[in-house]
């Protein structure tokens, strides 16, 4: 058992920050969170994630896949457009996003869910200037990739501090977050 757990450690350690990156690309947080929960020592013989490279490789990999967004759509309008006809609603809600906030939406939309891929997309489309664009992705990308990933490692040590005390309470704490999730979920959808 001992050796499957360490190999398993080693795996992850090769394979996490892998998958981390490109899981990264489109935006998902979802993977840096399962590194920094991880990183954070939950599972005592996991331990090869670093939360500092998890968040590096987490804010590259967002700068680069924003950045190939932005740069497909500035140069292929044609083709994105076709991509993008069925969402005319979030074209014409992000287009007025950007005259309004300008290079907040920049930040605000790495954390929403439905527009972080559609977001770059817009601004590619539209005449928003190449430098500032890639300014402020990438102080956006790394403060979303330092954001998540120091909450997920907080997380990861407050669940084990948490399993630690009462190691009953965490199936049912993970039960009431799978039933939020679950409904945040379907309520969020139905909009």
């Amino acid at each position: 058992m001992e050796e499957i757990l360490q190999n398993l450690s080693g795996s992850i350690g090769v394979w996490g920050y892998i998958i981390l990156f490109f899981y990264s690309l489109g935006g998902g947080f979802i993977a840096l969170l399962a590194a920094g929960i991880l990183s954070s020592g939950v599972i005592e013989s996991i331990n090869s994630l670093n939360i500092y490279l998890c968040i590096f490789v987490a804010g590259t990999a967002n700068l680069i896949g924003s950045s190939v967004l932005f740069y497909i759509s500035r140069y292929q309008k044609a083709e994105v457009m076709k991509y993008l006809k069925n969402h005319k609603r979030k074209i014409a809600l992000i287009s007025i996003w950007i005259k309004k906030y300008d290079f907040i939406i920049i930040f605000i939309h790495k954390y929403v869910y439905g527009i972080k891929t559609i977001v770059p997309m817009v601004i590619g489309i539209s005449k928003y200037s190449n430098n500032k664009f890639m300014i402020y992705n990438f102080f956006a990308s790394f403060i979303w990739a330092i954001l998540v990933g120091v909450l997920s490692y907080v997380m990861g040590d407050f669940i084990k501090k948490t399993y630690d005390s009462n190691p009953y309470i965490f199936p049912i704490f993970g039960v009431i977050i799978l039933l939020a999730i679950f409904f945040l979920t379907s309520k969020i959808s139905k909009k």
